[in-house]
């Protein structure tokens, strides 16, 4: 810590404190949503310029004032003359400008009744650039366990923690396509996050029209940069890691595209954990008319890696560097290929705007495993529709969207006799059709100037189908399996008081996720007759604001979730799970999120930030078999978990971040009887970019994970089994410190 200090010391002598001015403002389209990627530019400089966030925001920074300012999006640019700075700029680019006197603030992160937290293109750079998994774990009431770089289990709000080996139960959209299988798994590092331009994390069921799963939902949205350019990056780190990406963007007056091909690879820090990973992407978006927009993504992945699995506790003390024996005597992996296709159309006629959007995965797996082989063949298909319309309320704007979403996955799976890695005689032929539809429709009333209530109601339907094509033994599992309808309603309310500065809200909202196909099955392939989705309502207050000359951003929320017919997956042998609901769980939490943006001048800030969650999650009742678990802590639950860290900018492009996490320790097991031990890391990350001739830009970075060399388990495998009178495999370590740098090149034409 006091070489620290010395360096932030020696970096304060680097501050060139000659000022700029800052114009900031948020940019609506007729619909009454936030423009995204809207071009912001100085009329005559078209070099100064910037695109708006994802909640609609821009700030924008000028040598002096009266400066006039060119706003378009999809329709003729608006000019603007500013003349005072202290101003926030409103711009509906359909109707009329409004201005507002400063302090009136605009930030949507106060106009909403939920708890939200969204990381932007900075935000997604405060690591390197393999994957998302620092960048979402700096946020509150989101963890991310992390086997490794294809094993990573994402829990919010203690949903998703009963997931073995990937993340479940919680819903990720890429520009409004679905990323989640017909099980209710998502794989995030399938997404290149070059592509990215800003990630939203919605936490609870508070959003009607992603499905209202319990643990919430991940929203992602691609970059929409509309300059023309060529970029290259290039990284390098510990354990053999390299990483390249080379991106082209072309723009014209009515189409953008951008194609972006990456390559990652690794050695691993452990025996048979290597990586590689190929993703290209490819995005269109094309103005055919003013108000009229086609938009294509694809997005193709190619992985083959190698899978080291989770070690005993003697292991994982004195060898973890180690791979699991039966995994390494394999040499277990997993390769497989994806494509994930997406074309929406958006259309707007006076008040109403349509999206539109059908999508596609293909899938097709090969995994090597230690008891047996399986292959995987996935088609899905689906379709999106959403209409949004805005009236009046009272003399306020309102706003209204409905809309449905249909899921279709053909899943083929076979499992083979493995022969020390080579594949063996059939075990096993299915086919399983995954279906699901969602309705919703979501109200946001303007009852008066500062009071807004947001509804929702989501309708569900999900059912599942299994073809048995395996005849040699005597077991057929083929059959159907439909649940009933769930209607998930949720109602909201936020109050904007003292000038817009700070808001206060409450939600309380229903929310569900359905059981996978295979736990509705028992071992020997008949229905399991009791198993339920589990169901829960989740009530919440809290409040967010700006306070301190609007420097200090505070965001205070306390949740009770009471979840009935909890998921839990049952380990019967090796390599089988029988699905049960827990009886009731109890998920009590607080959340405190503060950021602090202190600024010498434009070009010189320093942001420190920490936020807190509590979680306090137990079973209310749950009894397996002869054991009553009633009252425990619910396993896999963080108790304590702390992020803080400070991200700073200098005028001369020098920026730096670090970040500090502690995470407390947590039941391993259903019965408490052993923990894990709490840790705490450090990461601090340190580069310098400069543009040339305001046509190249280069950056170069450099990082170190892990500063104090700590030993922890990165991801723990909760409820191990023990087989063969060998211990329980419940510990994926954690890397050791390592280094990173990298480099990269932009090219605007």
């Amino acid at each position: 810590m006091k070489q620290f200090i010395i360096i932030l010391g020696f970096l304060f002598l680097i501050f060139d404190l000659s000022g700029q001015v800052t114009i900031k403002g948020i940019v609506y389209i007729e619909d009454g949503e936030e423009a995204i990627g809207a071009n912001v530019v100085v009329k005559g400089n078209e070099t100064i310029g910037t695109v708006t966030e994802f909640d609609g925001t821009f700030e924008l920074e000028v040598e002096s004032l009266p400066v006039y300012i060119e706003i378009s999006y999809t329709s003729e640019p608006v000019l603007i003359l500013v003349e005072n700075a202290e101003q926030i700029i409103v711009v509906n680019l359909t109707e009329e400008i409004i201005w507002c006197e400063f302090p009136i603030v605009y930030d949507t992160r106060l106009l909403h009744s939920a708890n939200y937290n969204e990381l932007y293109s900075n935000d997604l750079k405060i690591d390197n650039s393999v994957s998302v998994t620092s960048s979402m774990n700096t946020a509150p009431g989101i963890h991310i366990h992390s086997g490794a770089l294809n094993t990573n289990r994402i829990t919010i709000r203690g949903i998703g923690n009963r997931s073995q080996f990937t993340t479940a139960k919680i819903r990720a959209y890429l520009d409004g396509i679905p990323l989640t299988s017909g099980v209710g798994e998502t794989t995030l590092e399938d997404i290149d996050m070059d592509m990215l331009s800003s990630i939203t994390i919605v936490k609870g069921p508070n959003v009607s029209n992603y499905g209202s799963g319990l643990g919430g939902s991940i929203i992602m949205r691609t970059d929409n940069d509309k300059n023309d350019f060529i970029s290259s990056k290039f990284e390098l780190g510990s354990y053999g890691l390299i990483r390249s990406s080379n991106a082209i963007n072309i723009a014209t007056d009515k189409s953008r595209t951008r194609a972006n091909y990456s390559f990652t690879n690794s050695d691993g820090y452990r025996e048979n954990n290597e990586y590689k990973r190929h993703n290209f992407s490819l995005l269109n978006q094309f103005d055919y008319e003013e108000d009229r927009q086609f938009n294509f993504l694809l997005n193709y992945t190619d992985l083959h890696a190698f899978i080291p699995s989770s070690l005993n506790e003697d292991d994982y003390l004195n060898d973890p560097t180690s791979a699991a024996f039966t995994w390494n005597k394999v040499k277990g992996f997993e390769d497989y290929s994806k494509i994930q296709l997406g074309v929406s159309h958006n259309y707007g006629w006076k008040k109403w705007v349509n999206n539109s959007s059908i999508f596609g995965t293909f899938f097709n797996s090969y995994e090597s495993r230690p008891f047996n082989i399986l292959r995987e063949n996935s088609r899905t298909l689906g379709a999106r529709t959403k209409f949004n319309f805005n009236f009046e309320t009272f003399g306020n704007v309102s706003f209204l969207k409905f809309g449905a979403e249909y899921f279709n996955e053909k899943y083929d799976w076979k499992t083979h006799e493995t022969l020390d890695g080579i594949l063996g005689q059939h075990l096993s032929d299915n086919i399983e059709n995954r279906q699901y539809y969602n309705i919703f429709a979501e109200a946001d009333w303007e009852l008066y100037r500062n009071l807004t209530i947001e509804t929702g109601i989501n309708l569900n339907s999900t059912r599942y189908e299994i073809e048995d094509n395996f005849y040699l033994d005597s077991i057929d599992i083929s059959g159907k399996y439909q649940f009933d309808l769930i209607l998930s309603p949720r109602v909201g309310i936020n109050y904007l008081w003292d000038e817009r500065d700070i808001s206060f809200f409450a939600n309380v909202s229903h929310g569900f996720n359905s059981p996978s196909l295979e736990e509705t099955l028992t071992p020997d392939g008949s229905k399991n007759p009791d198993i339920q989705p589990e169901k829960g309502w989740n009530y919440e207050i809290g409040s967010r604001g700006k306070i301190i000359r609007n420097n200090l951003f505070y965001s205070a929320s306390l949740y009770y979730m009471d979840v009935k017919d909890l998921l839990v997956a049952k380990r019967i042998s090796l390599d089988q799970f029988q699905g049960i609901n827990a009886g009731r769980t109890s998920h009590l939490g607080l959340e405190i999120d503060l950021e602090y943006d202190y600024r010498f001048n434009s070009h010189n800030t320093i942001t420190p930030f920490f936020n807190y969650h509590f979680a306090h999650y137990t079973f209310k009742d749950f009894v397996d078999g002869d054991n009553d678990y009633s009252g425990n802590e619910l396993t896999g639950a963080i108790p304590h978990k702390i992020n803080a860290g400070i991200k700073m900018n200098f005028k001369h492009g020098i920026y730096s971040n670090l970040i500090y996490q502690y995470v407390d320790k947590m039941p391993m097991r259903d019965d408490n009887s052993i923990y894990s031990d709490s840790y705490q890391t450090m990461n601090l990350k340190l580069g310098y970019n400069k543009t040339f001739n305001e046509k190249w830009a280069f950056d170069i970075y450099t990082g170190i994970r892990n500063i104090w060399n700590e030993k922890y388990a990165s991801q723990i495998l909760i409820n191990a089994g023990s087989f063969g009178g060998n211990a329980p495999r419940y510990y994926y370590p954690g890397l050791p410190r390592n280094y990173y740098g990298g480099v990269s090149l932009k090219y605007l034409w």
